[in-house]
């Protein structure tokens, strides 16, 4: 049985440049509205950029990505 590797990334996104109270916009990521935005003010969910970060950390699909806010779906692998 080949080994998991979990990556979780966590951004910090207190700053007020990360937030746009005026408008939503479609996420980079997943298009969904968000008024949060990365760094260089592309609306993009924190999530989504944290998704993303990891994914490229270690290559899609060779890292599980735990979003510990999500019940994991079905039984047990």
């Amino acid at each position: 049985m080949a080994a998991l590797l979990v990556v979780r990334v966590h951004l910090d996104w207190t700053g007020p440049g990360h937030y746009d109270g005026v408008r939503s916009l479609p996420c980079r990521v997943c298009e969904t509205g968000t008024k949060m935005r990365d760094s260089k003010g592309a609306a993009c969910h924190q999530s989504c950029a944290e998704d993303e970060i990891a994914r490229e950390l270690l290559g899609a699909g060779r890292s599980l990505i735990a979003d510990e806010r999500v019940p994991a779906s079905g039984g047990p692998q």
